[in-house]
């Protein structure tokens, strides 16, 4: 007699099957197990960076009596408000996300008894994109109408760069080199 050959009924199987199905599945979720915390902590990372972007510091300057360097109202009390001039250092890029938030504070600080121009120290800003030089081209033009100057600067290559690609306002395109030739022209209505 021959060899009989047992072929599996359809819906049984000899087990083998289940161990391979098993073992492709632990593959499988072990690799997801070990990404998963790295995922977590990538994307929180994503929301933190996206979250402080939209909101910059941006600090008043003073000026230092003596040797007439600009510094941070409320880091250094020795430091003295300019009259007329209020001197505004944003401390990080500006874009689309956070260009809104600075247009804010610029209008709160124009909007100030006395003051013809508002300085906007951008030695701290390493970056700008069009969309947030339009926003600032624009509120440049609003303050002028209302008799307060938009003067920057200290500027980064790249900002300066991106304000005459963007075809800013002559205003914003003229940047001062320091902050006190700015106050000075603001001060003499240059």
């Amino acid at each position: 007699m021959g060899d009989v050959g047992v072929q599996p009924v359809p819906g049984q199987h000899d087990g083998r099957l289940d161990e391979l199905v098993d073992a492709v599945d632990q593959r499988d979720e072990v690799p997801l197990a070990r990404t998963l915390p790295g995922l977590f902590i990538g994307t929180g990372a994503l929301l933190l960076l996206l979250y402080r972007s939209s909101r910059p510091v941006v600090s008043e300057l003073g000026q230092l009596p003596g040797n007439g360097h600009f510094t941070a109202l409320d880091r250094h009390r020795d430091s003295r408000r300019i009259p007329g001039v209020v001197v505004l250092r944003v401390e990080g890029g500006v874009c689309f996300a956070n260009a809104e938030r600075i247009r804010s504070t610029v209008e709160r600080a124009a909007g100030r008894d006395g003051a013809t121009a508002v300085v906007i120290d951008a030695e701290t800003v390493p970056f700008v994109d069009v969309s947030a030089v339009r926003i600032l081209d624009q509120l440049a033009g609003e303050l002028e109408a209302c008799g307060v100057r938009l003067l920057p600067a200290r500027d980064v290559g790249q900002v300066r760069d991106v304000l005459r690609t963007a075809d800013a306002g002559a205003e914003l395109r003229h940047i001062h080199p320091t902050v006190r030739e700015a106050v000075e022209a603001a001060s003499a209505g240059m």
